[in-house]
Parts: structure tokens; sequence; C-alpha cells
């Protein structure tokens, strides 16, 4: 017994003789390293270039955003091993491309699919949802100015407004004052918001662009976007011709939170509003962009208003004389004697109504379902009842 444990002993220390001196063989002194477990990342990699560089003829990328120690001590190890040793220690990637060796952190998207799967797994039949209704409405600001509208004074779909009208717009101060459901003692008025853009649209002075409608689960987000996209090519780093898509239009962005106590429950609501429009021109593509950010606190059914998103509109019409204002210029310029170019500029303003909502959980509403299709049966019921009883009178009468 004691022969063979030391005729094993004799072997292994063999073998290790002959790996190490195969080892030194394979790598000569000036390809090993020594660093202490205290020198940061960057500048071991900067210590491995220079060996890369004068080995390999690569270069050592660190894309990398950390600047921690090490934490692992080498000690007169293969340079390409320490290398890989600080990569797999601290969880970083490495590439080997041609020239180079590329150094980043873990690919992010990858968390971001792990959060996303953590998500959606908390998700179940409890989960509460808000309903986001909103209002997209332009209107001159010279009417807005006219009519005396205080957005602060807002609340309940309700808003307080100065009618002080005069000349021609008497019309609409009469509408005005017929809509209104209470007349304060400084003589302003209060309107429902619907019968004010109503008015407003009538009379040809505003427009309703969108009322989008978007059913959201708490603590995500909502996006809606109504308008365009367009594109414009770019060359990369490589020369090719690629294409960049941008977002215009009337755009609404909402993440709702239900905030709940033992007795009541409110919505906390981040919104993000934009308006932008694209003009093409002979170099670039100008966007001209009103933005909107803020976060409010509303009870169940609330409404709140974003306002004063501006914008300047530039008409062109040509005005004068029918027919002739109209002709070719060739035509003895009488274009130029009987109509002119006129330039318009209009001042636009971009009102957002938003109401927050929130939905009835999913068992009250299967019951409130089945409720109606029970309702809806017996009714069905009730009249096969009453026509077969009307048939039987029928017959004996006969």
């Amino acid at each position: 017994m004691k022969k063979t444990l030391i005729f094993f002993i004799i072997i292994f220390l063999f073998l290790t003789l002959f790996s190490q001196s195969k080892y030194k063989k394979v790598c000569p002194k000036e390809e090993l390293i020594t660093i202490t477990r205290d020198v940061s990342i960057p500048e071991a990699l900067k210590t491995l270039e220079i060996m890369s560089q004068q080995f390999e003829s690569r270069k050592i990328i660190n894309m990398s955003s950390l600047t921690t120690h090490i934490g692992i001590p080498i000690k007169q190890l293969y340079w390409k091993d320490a290398l890989y040793l600080i990569i797999e220690f601290n969880g970083l990637i490495l590439e080997e491309l041609p020239g180079i060796y590329l150094i980043t952190d873990v690919v992010i998207e990858e968390i971001i699919e792990e959060e996303i799967i953590a998500e959606e797994e908390i998700i179940s039949p409890d989960t509460k949802q808000i309903r986001i209704s909103s209002i997209f409405f332009v209107v001159d600001k010279a009417v807005l100015n006219s009519i005396g509208i205080n957005w602060s004074t807002f609340y309940n779909g309700e808003v307080v407004a100065a009618v002080n009208f005069s000349g021609g717009s008497q019309v609409m101060s009469d509408i005005f004052n017929v809509a209104a459901t209470t007349t304060l003692e400084s003589g302003e008025i209060t309107i429902d918001i619907n019968t004010l853009f109503r008015v407003i649209e009538a009379n040809q002075k505003g427009t309703v662009i969108a009322r989008p409608n978007i059913v959201v689960i708490s603590g995500r987000k909502g996006y809606i976007q109504v308008g365009k996209d367009f594109s414009v090519k770019t060359r990369d780093e490589a020369g090719n011709i690629t294409d960049k898509f941008f977002t215009t239009g009337a755009i609404l962005e909402v993440t709702p939170t239900i905030v709940e106590d033992s007795l009541k429950e409110a919505i906390h609501l981040v919104t993000r509003v934009e308006r932008s429009s694209a003009v093409p021109g002979e170099i670039s593509t100008i966007i001209t962009k009103s933005q909107s950010t803020t976060e409010v606190l509303l009870f169940d059914g609330e409404e709140t208003v974003i306002a004063g998103l501006y914008s300047t509109e530039d008409t062109k019409v040509r005005t004068g004389i029918p027919i002739l204002k109209d002709l070719p210029w060739w035509f003895f310029g009488l274009r130029y004697l009987f109509g002119y170019n006129k330039h318009d500029k209009a001042e636009k303003e971009m009102i957002i109504i938003i109401k927050a909502e929130i939905l009835k959980p999913i068992e009250q509403r299967i019951e409130e379902n089945l409720s109606t299709k029970e309702k809806i049966q017996e009714m069905r019921k009730s009249k096969t009842y009453i026509d077969t009883l009307f048939n039987e009178k029928k017959k004996d009468k006969k």
C-alpha cells in the first residue's frame, strides 16, 4: 500500500515538473505579467495593451464604464490569460475583432428584457387599469385673449371666461352668455369646456385635431401619436446611406400609477405632450416643436388641462379681383394691377384636456356582464311568454 502511494506521488511530481518546463517553453518570460489586486481596470488594460501590441499587434479598446480595482492578484501569468481572467472576474465582455480586443459592459438589452419579463409576471387579474381620455384643440390665440379664458380656473369640466366681444363678434358673446352655467359677480361666466370648443369651431376660430383614448395598466406607459413619421437620409461611419426616422404630430405619452391607502386612492399621472411638424428645406429639415412634461395627482374621474403650447402659421393668400388676379404674368402684367399677395401670420395655441378614470376590477366587470346577459335572457323569455299568451287568446276567439 505504501509503495503504491509513493509511486503515485512520484508520477504527480514528474507530471508537474514536465508541465512547468513545457509552459516555460511556450510562454517566454517577457510575456508573463504581474499585477496587484488594487490596480484599477483601465490601468491594467493599458498595461496589457502594451504587451498585446508588442506580441500580437492588436490594440485593446476599453468601452467599459468600470473604474474599480481588478479585485484579483496576478503573479507571473501569461498576459492573454491575465486579460481573460480580469474580464471574467469583473463580468465584462471581450470581443476579438480584426486588429483589436473590444471590451464592453454587459449588454443592456438583456437586462431590460429580464426586467420586462419580471414585470409581466407581476400582472394578475387583480391588476388595476386606468382609462386616459384626451382632447387636442387648436385655437387662435387672439380669440382666447378676447374671450378672457383663465385656464387656472379649470375644474370639473368648466372654465371661467370674461366674454368681452365687440362689433362682429357679438354673436359669439351672446352664445357664450346663453351657454353659461354660472354668472359671477365680476361679470365673468362659467362655461362648459365642450360648449366652449363647439362655439369656437362653429365660428371657424379653432378645431379639435384629435380625441385619443387609451386604457393603461397602472405603472405602465401609454403612447398615442396622431401624425406621421418622416425620414432623413444620413451616412454612417462606413459611408453607407441610411434613413433616420423622426415622429411628428400630436403626441401624448402618459404613465399613470394608482396610489392608494386604507381610505382613498388617487392617480399619479406623468404626462408628456408634444405638437410638432416638419418643414423640408434645401439643406436640412426643420422640425417645429412645442413640448410639455408634467406630473399631477388626480382623483378618479378628474380632468387637468395643459395650455400655452404656441405655434405661428404663415399663410400666403392671393387677393384681388376674381379671375383677373390669377392671370399669368405674361398677359400684359394685369395680375399685378388687379391683385396682390397677402401674408397672414396667425399665432395658434394648443390646449390639451386629459381625464383619468380608474376602471372597475375585472371580477366586477365579469359580474356586470353576466347580469346584463341574464337580463337580456329574461326579457327574451318574457317576450316569448307574452307572444304565446297572445297567440292562445287569438285561437280562443276564433
